[in-house]
């Protein structure tokens, strides 16, 4: 299963890149999705990205994110998520920020998993699932960048 979610964000391609690429380890801060991040130590950066990954506390466990590429000058990075599941086998994203003009920039954002055989027979809830936790994301992103501070439902979120 593949496809590929974007949201325009008002601000300077450099500022959305240093929170979603430079700050990778900290995406809890912002995602609703992730209640904590943290740098994963057991992997080396790649290309000379920030951190070699993260790892994510999430409503599915915990998440290890690691860079596959990383592409300071272009803006791309990719990243292999690792999570103990009986319906996925493997995690991929890869991230493209792009900017028509001066002060907007078009995250794009490509998710591929494997399904395992009962991940076939779940393919649509999985198929739903993971395109409003994509959805979620960007609109935090955009939240955050554009106003400084995480999204009302990232702090509600916290609050449970």
């Amino acid at each position: 299963m593949k496809f590929t979610k974007q949201v325009s964000i008002n601000a300077p391609a450099d500022k959305v890149w240093e929170v979603f690429a430079h700050d990778f380890a900290n995406v809890g801060v912002w995602a609703t999705a992730v209640s904590r991040s943290d740098v994963h130590k057991d992997v080396a950066p790649v290309n000379n990205s920030p951190v070699g990954g993260r790892v994510c506390q999430t409503d599915f466990g915990a998440v290890n994110e690691d860079f596959t590429a990383y592409d300071e000058q272009n803006k791309t990075l990719s990243y292999k998520g690792s999570i103990k599941s009986k319906t996925l086998t493997s995690l991929t994203n890869t991230a493209e920020l792009t900017s028509p003009d001066g002060n907007t920039t078009i995250v794009k954002i490509t998710p591929e998993v494997k399904l395992s055989f009962i991940g076939m027979i779940m393919y649509p809830m999985i198929r739903m699932q993971l395109s409003k936790v994509t959805d979620e994301v960007l609109d935090d992103l955009k939240y955050y960048v554009e106003n400084g501070k995480p999204s009302p439902r990232k702090l509600a979120s916290q609050k449970k």
